[in-house]
């Protein structure tokens, strides 16, 4: 199948089709692949915040809320690259669906059975299966709509699965405290399954590969090779990592900073990561209707950098309304980087390694990890609010760092 340089299907290209997000909604492909994403996003954010309330709870361990965190974000930085070589060898749309069949499986298991060790294990093979979204499912989104719809498309996706932490935090904050855990892996377990039928509907045309055998850690290599000598690229996943180790590890510590600075109930602490939803939904959806590819790198840190200073302010204020408009505009910040993250990796990568790269950059997202243990950490020495407070300037200090190293970023 013929493709443009990028590795956009048939009629993505300026004379093809209309551009731009309105064209996207009578995109059947785009649609489906877009649904799924939707509400593997939903339930991602339900089972983050209600295994952290249930986690503490239990316990009363902020170590503990941090430590099921990691559980579900390890897959993404031991298996991200691996995944990414087997998707640029394999059938997407296969692995698409057999790790929606895993995560389905493993909260119909969790809904029927429910123990302290079961959760972790659970939350480690959610994890698993989501570690195949970047290389898998959006990388078919990216090929399926064409170049010059890429901006757009990975804006609306990230609107979309934003606009699910306007409903998964809350939803699953009131879930969990109606019928439990075992009600909340019931409803997950459900909402997967219907997206493993979505993923059999989609039709999907890869793009054309010359056939060779499977070398996984010589292809590793190859794209970590071809990153490194991409200064913008080196660049971007820099800040990924940064992102990751700094930013998101916040939100395993609402539950806490809910319960203890605020005294919220379960669904106003869902309430506290629904606002930076909304807030992110409406910035991307803005963004879909401006991202061109010479605004895709001003839009990513600018946009990063909004999210951390807006954790570092949440990290300080008392008020529990005060609280709700900081993550407001964080939420604007988050739009930007989200948007742009999948956007300026398909668009940079060449298509015969681009799951590869999008696998690198799963890994480069692995590394939440390790910045949920350092803020669970802290969170026991200090307590939550001044652990926030610490991992935010280290966050602020390193991307002022990295956008000295590397001038590209300010492009």
């Amino acid at each position: 199948m013929p493709t443009d340089p990028h590795g956009a299907a048939p009629g993505g290209g300026a004379g093809g089709r209309r551009s731009g997000p309105l064209s996207l909604i009578a995109d059947p492909t785009f649609r489906t692949l877009w649904t799924i994403g939707v509400l593997m996003e939903a339930m991602r954010w339900l089972e983050l915040v209600t295994v952290g309330i249930w986690t503490y709870d239990l316990t009363g361990s902020p170590e503990l809320v941090a430590f099921a965190t990691v559980a579900r974000m390890l897959p993404m930085a031991l298996f991200g690259s691996v995944t990414g070589v087997i998707a640029d060898r394999l059938n997407r749309k296969t692995l698409m669906i057999l790790s929606l069949a895993l995560m389905a499986t493993t909260t119909a298991v969790l809904a029927v059975s429910l123990t302290d060790g079961q959760v972790l294990v659970g939350a480690f093979l959610s994890g698993l299966g989501w570690s195949t979204d970047f290389p898998v499912r959006r990388t078919i989104l990216g090929e399926s709509v064409g170049q010059d719809r890429l901006g757009p498309a990975m804006s609306m996706d990230s609107a979309s699965n934003n606009a699910t932490r306007m409903v998964g935090p809350i939803a699953g904050g009131a879930v969990y405290a109606t019928v439990g855990m075992v009600g909340v892996y019931a409803m997950a377990s459900a909402v997967y399954a219907v997206t493993v039928v979505l993923a059999i509907l989609v039709v999907y045309r890869p793009v054309a590969r010359t056939p060779r055998s499977l070398a996984i850690l010589s292809e590793i290599r190859q794209g970590l090779a071809y990153v490194r000598r991409t200064r913008p690229l080196i660049g971007h996943l820099g800040i990924t990592i940064i992102i990751n180790l700094f930013a998101f590890p916040y939100a395993a510590m609402v539950p806490v900073i809910g319960k203890e600075t605020f005294g919220a109930d379960p669904v106003r602490v869902g309430l506290l990561l629904t606002v930076e939803g909304a807030a992110a939904f409406a910035g991307a959806l803005l963004i879909a209707f401006f991202a061109t590819p010479g605004r895709f790198w001003r839009i990513y840190l600018t946009g990063s950098a909004l999210f951390v200073c807006s954790i570092f302010v949440f990290s300080l204020v008392p008020v529990y309304e005060l609280a709700l408009v900081v993550l407001l505009v964080g939420g604007f910040g988050f739009a930007g980087f989200a948007s742009m993250q999948s956007a300026i990796m398909f668009y940079e990568a060449p298509p015969e390694i681009r799951s590869r790269l999008m696998g690198i950059l799963s890994v480069c997202i692995g590394a939440g990890p390790i910045g949920v243990l350092h803020v669970g950490w802290l969170a026991g020495l200090v307590g939550a609010p001044m652990a926030l407070t610490i991992i935010a300037a280290e966050g602020l200090v390193a991307l002022a760092v990295l956008v000295a190293l590397v001038p590209e970023l300010r492009r």
